[in-house]
């Protein structure tokens, strides 16, 4: 069994991309929880320059749960990319994070799997490998200058919703000594679509994925 505290990961990389033709790029992040208890799960989405992106989101998960989140934005003419950082409490999650390419003139969907590490205490990935250097496709084509983020940047540039929202987690988290299984459900949602809407925006979509 995991030991308690919380998990910080971080994935590279994310794109978001509408274009006037109608193509579209959007990332998606499936949460799994592996164990029985409920997990409190977070996500917030950067930019290459280490800002918020507006993607950002806090919620409970139960056990044997998932959970996906959907950073996109429909609206063109537009083009986001970056990193993003995930946690849970008390124990670790199963992260799965997509990128897809909708290409409205050759009417076909293409999907890349983001690689995603897991944090130790100072802020840099676990393992040998590490986190993989954003690759430049047709859809972003600028060279990135990649450097592992401090898990610290979690909560950089936090709105004051964001920090209420934050403090009601926290507060409903507590309010159920030791267990989360006892706090009532709490979702935080900004910038994202969660779960049915992120599958109803993806189906919006025609063409065959390809991987």
């Amino acid at each position: 069994m995991a030991g308690f505290g919380t998990r910080t990961y971080i994935g590279a990389s994310w794109t978001v991309m509408a274009a006037a033709n109608g193509s579209h790029t959007w990332t998606e992040v499936a949460v799994t929880n592996p164990f029985p208890n409920t997990v409190a799960v977070g996500v917030s989405f950067r930019n290459t320059a280490g800002a918020d992106a507006g993607f950002f989101a806090i919620s409970s998960l139960p056990g044997l749960g998932q959970t996906t989140f959907s950073a996109n934005n429909p609206i063109p003419p537009n083009l986001t990319t970056g990193w993003f950082l995930l946690f849970s409490f008390p124990t670790p999650i199963v992260p799965l994070a997509l990128v897809y390419w909708s290409d409205a003139v050759r009417n076909h969907i293409e999907v890349t799997t983001v690689p995603i590490e897991q944090l130790d205490g100072d802020g840099f990935p676990i393992g040998e490998c590490g986190c993989a250097r954003p690759v430049a496709t047709d859809m972003h084509t600028a060279q990135l200058d990649w450097h592992p983020p401090l898990a610290t940047v979690l909560s950089a540039d936090m709105s004051d919703e964001r920090a209420r929202a934050m403090l009601e987690f926290f507060r409903v988290t507590q309010s159920a000594p030791g267990s989360l299984d006892a706090a009532e459900p709490f979702t935080y949602v900004e910038g994202l679509l969660l779960d049915e809407e992120a599958a109803e925006f993806r189906s919006s979509f025609g063409g065959t994925p390809e991987r």
